[in-house]
């Protein structure tokens, strides 16, 4: 059980990774930590604007990734808690699904960040859903690169499945 939690976090760390900067029109440098602070409080949309559209709940989400294979991808519209958001930036957040399950959703080509304080909030995610497996040398690297000790790495013997969302836009739920 250790190992199904452990992955998840360390995908998290490594998705708050520096970032090359974005260049603007005039050459000046602007970088994410430049940027204006979010806040779940005076915050409501974030990436791409969209319209509603058959929205999923948490647990019909779980079902959809459940039936998908990896390669495969479903554009889809779910809303669900967040449990979890990038502390450092706000670059990621993990949404609650069913049965102690979650994904872990970042945002289209790096170009937007949710609130650091969405964690217990709803959000509204669009965009395209899949899972990743890892293999089984990713994951003892990530657990040696965490300081596991060499029982637990051994320990590892089978690849594991993801849940990730790409989102384009996020909406808060009030």
């Amino acid at each position: 059980m250790k190992k199904l939690l452990f992955l998840p976090i360390l995908l998290m760390f490594l998705a708050c990774g520096s970032k090359e900067s974005k260049q603007d029109n005039q050459g000046l440098t602007e970088t994410p930590s430049q940027e204006k602070e979010l806040s779940i409080e005076t915050d409501s949309i974030f990436g791409n604007e969209f319209s509603s559209a058959e929205v999923k709940s948490n647990s019909e989400m779980l079902a959809f990734y459940q039936d998908l294979k990896p390669g495969d991808t479903l554009s889809v519209q779910f809303q669900s808690q967040v449990e979890g958001v990038c502390a450092k930036k706000g670059c990621w957040m993990k949404l609650n699904l069913a049965e102690g399950r979650f994904a872990h959703v970042t945002f289209k080509d790096y170009g937007f960040f949710v609130p650091k304080d969405s964690q217990g909030h709803q959000m509204l995610v669009n965009g395209i859903a899949f899972i990743e497996q890892t293999d089984v040398k990713t994951l003892r690297h990530y657990a040696k690169d965490a300081g596991q000790s060499e029982a637990d790495i051994a320990k590892i013997t089978e690849p594991e499945l993801n849940y990730r969302f790409i989102a384009e836009g996020v909406r808060a739920v009030r």
